[in-house]
Order: structure tokens, then sequence, then C-alpha cells
């Protein structure tokens, strides 16, 4: 790949779990300002009042604790804390309860918590101190992905699927582009797969806020759940940001309007942040496209503005509504024939398109060889030539990789049950075939009986099918 020499990402670049970084000294240089850790009140993005608050919550959580704890707790500077300290000493809220060296031990007066009890009762966040909508946005933009994989990166990327050349010819450029992506065919070709294992283009890492203050109101981001940390920020970084692989985001049938939009816990009055948020400087896939509750036009017109002006907007309870940077890569997977699904203004944003259909006999072959080694299934006889036969019969007619995978999978279940070797015999074959296909006759099932599923006469040259 081509790294930008200039651009943040490649200062923390991943191998294998750890992150390197240059020398401290190089370090300094480099790390621009919006990924300094602040220094004093000064330097702060977000209110020194939204730090105090802070400072109470904690406290109050704690009972008794100290300035070099709280620093640790809310990722801020000594010095930021034993500011605040002074401040809510001399408005009585504190009691000292020693001093050793320039660390004061302390605890909460009556009157402290009181006041720590009513910042609480307003918003109940006390954890690690926000970072400022503005230096959100600053540092999204500096970490805007800067790829252009190469045939060979892509097939290293891929290798433990079974793709040609042709589709892997395909993924190369659209990722490269940036831009989103439209994975369409028949069910079981691996769409999904595909789309899961773009992140592994991605060389290096990213910096995710524990959360972000606007107006007052705390939103968290980070989420483990979604964000995968390689370990904490290297010297010299704001301790405010996680060092995380860039984010996977993906949503199936669940999905609905609500869950692309600020969320209020009634109880913590803390915001969680959105999907599409989560996943900026990384990738949103949204699976199973057109079976979500949403109909397919509504989601459509959902991302039509952010997949253009790479902008989002979001609004808070109060009625403040203020823009987010929208750097993800969206991928949209369905098997729903791709005309059903929205009209040309908007497949005309999404202008990478890319057709996953079924596989060749040397494919499925080769998927079945891989699959059964690696359950330790023996092939005996046959083989090949009847898993063929029968996914052709029961199926759709054609060889579809998913077949491969979960015949060996009922296989070896069988085998197990029975406590047998495992092995894959004309037997077993049929066994399996019975218990995954949902016909009882060879043929019967046919795309006519299945409206509105993708089938190959839907392919236009359009769609590139």
């Amino acid at each position: 790949m081509n790294p930008n020499p200039t651009s943040i990402p490649r200062l923390l670049k991943s191998h294998g779990g750890r992150v390197e970084t240059p020398g401290w000294m190089d370090m300094q240089l480099l790390i621009p300002n919006a990924l300094r850790p602040p220094a004093t009140s000064r330097d702060l993005d977000i209110s020194i009042l939204v730090v105090e608050d802070l400072f109470l919550r904690r406290t109050l959580q704690t009972d008794r604790t100290s300035t070099a704890r709280l620093s640790l707790d809310l990722g801020l500077d000594p010095r930021i804390i034993t500011e605040c300290f002074e401040q809510l000493r001399s408005r009585k809220f504190l009691d000292v309860l020693r001093l050793e060296g320039n660390i004061y031990h302390f605890e909460l007066t009556t009157l402290g918590r009181e006041r720590a009890q009513a910042c609480y009762d307003r918003c109940a966040y006390s954890t690690t101190a926000p970072v400022s909508l503005n230096r959100y946005i600053e540092v999204v933009q500096l970490l805007r992905a800067d790829v252009s994989p190469s045939l060979a990166d892509v097939k290293v990327a891929f290798s433990d699927l079974v793709l040609n050349d042709r589709t892997l010819n395909r993924i190369g450029p659209a990722f490269s582009a940036q831009q989103s992506i439209f994975f369409y065919g028949p069910s079981g070709t691996g769409k999904t797969s595909i789309a899961e294992r773009l992140t592994r283009l991605y060389d290096d890492v990213v910096l995710v806020p524990y959360a972000i203050e606007i107006d007052g109101q705390i939103i968290t981001v980070f989420d483990p759940t979604v964000h995968e940390a390689t370990g904490s920020a290297p010297a010299g970084y704001d301790p405010r940001w996680v060092v995380c692989k860039r984010p996977l985001v993906m949503t199936g049938g669940e999905l609905e309007l609500s869950m692309l939009q600020l969320k209020r816990d009634p109880v913590s009055k803390v915001y969680s942040a959105p999907l599409q948020l989560k996943a900026n400087n990384g990738i949103f896939l949204i699976d199973d496209f057109g079976r979500q509750l949403v109909p397919p036009g509504a989601l459509l017109n959902r991302w039509i503005v952010p997949l253009e002006r790479r902008i989002d907007y979001l609004s808070l309870d109060s009625g403040r509504k203020f823009a987010i940077p929208f750097e993800v890569l969206v991928l949209f997977s369905t098997n729903i024939d791709p005309s059903k699904l929205g009209d040309e203004a908007f497949f005309r944003r999404i202008q990478n398109k890319i057709y996953v259909g079924a596989t060749t006999i040397e494919e499925f072959d080769l998927i079945l060889d891989q699959t059964a080694a690696r359950m330790g299934i023996t092939l005996e006889g046959d083989a090949h030539q009847m898993v063929r036969l029968v996914c052709r019969e029961f199926g759709r007619g054609r060889l579809f990789p998913c077949y491969p995978v979960d015949i060996c999978r009922l296989v070896k279940s069988i085998c197990d049950y029975e406590n047998v070797p495992r092995t894959l015999d004309r037997d077993n074959v049929w066994r399996a075939a019975e218990l995954y296909f949902t016909t009882g006759t060879p043929g019967d099932w046919n795309a006519d009986q299945n409206p509105g599923v993708f089938t190959p006469e839907l392919t236009g040259p359009a769609m590139g099918g």
C-alpha cells in the first residue's frame, strides 16, 4: 500500500495487535495539537465547569479519593485536577484529609455531597472526561482513511475465502474509493463474509473518544462491543482517546431509524452515540438490506445527505441540532432484486455495485476440501460429485459457497452424535441434505415460489450482472 506520510493514522501502525509508534522525541514533533493532552485549564477544549461536575460526581462515587486518583480516573493532567480541587475547596465542597507531596487526599463535605448529588441527578456520567464536539470533528478528519491496496493485499485479506480474481479485482478499487459499496446477489454466496473482511485492508489504527460533550450534555462514543481497543494511548497522546482498530459496525433486519439517532438514557441522562457515529473512520455494514421493518426507501433517504456531503446531522432532546463528520464506508448487502429497493437516483450515489454469484465447480470443490480439512472430515469416494449433485437437485440449480460449509457442519454433527469417525460419504451427504434443505422433493424449489428474492433473470447490465 502507499501510505500518506502526513496522515496521522500512519503514526499509529497496527501490527499483530500491537501499536507501533515512532520514537518519543519524534512523537512530540508529529502529534497534532488536537491529540495532545491539555496541560492546564486554558488548554482544555471543554469548559472547566464540565470538569468540576465530573470531579464532584466521581468523588461522590468513590467517597474518599485523591487528586492523583482523579487525574487517572478522568484522563486529565494533575494540574487541571489540582486547579479544580482548589476551586471546589474554596467553595467548601471538599475536606482535606492529608497531603502527600503535592497530592491531596480528600472527601466531600456535607455541602459538597449535596452539590455532587445534584450534579449526578442531572447527569450520571462520571468516568473519563469527554472531548468537545469541535475537537472530535477535527480528529475524525485527521484520521480519514487513505488506502490503495494492491491485488496482492486483497488476496491476503481474503485468503480464507475462495474468490476468483475477477471478484477480487472489483473489491480492491471499490474499497480504495472509500465510497459506499452495494453487494448484491443470491443468498448464500458470501456477501456478508466479504463485507466483514474489508477491515483487513486497513493497516493502521484510529483514536476513538470515550465521550463527547455538547452544551453540557454527554454522548458516549467508545463501545467495547464495537471498538476493538489495541491498548492505551501512547505517551504524548491525550488519554481521553482510545487506540482502536478501524471499527466495523454491523446491523441487519433489526435496524430501525431510531438506531441512527441519539438516544438519551432516562435514568443516567447520558446519550449514547448512534451506529453511524460509532462507525466513524471505519465501516458500517447494513446486512440483509430490504429485510428491515423500516421501508427500504426510508432508509435510503436517510443516507442521501451523508453519502453525498460526508456530513450527518443529529439532535439533542433540547432541540439543538448539530453536524458531525460522516467518514464512514457504508456497505449494503442484499439478496433482493435491487430494482425493488431503490430508484436510479439513489443507486447513482452508490457508485460501487458488486455482484456476488454462484461458484464454479472447481471453486465449489476447493471450498469443500478446505472445510472438510478444517472440521476433520474424511472425504470418501465420489463425495465431491455427490455434494454437487445433491446441492443442485435440492437447491436452486447452482453451486453456492455456503452449501459445502453447511453440509460439512451437519455431517460433523451427525457423526459426533453417533460417535463414529467423521466421514463424508454418500449416506451422510443425503442425511445432511434431508436436514438442510426445505423441500422434500428434488427440484421442487424455484424462484417463482419465493417472490422478491434475487434470481439471475433480475440481473441487468446496469447492475453489472
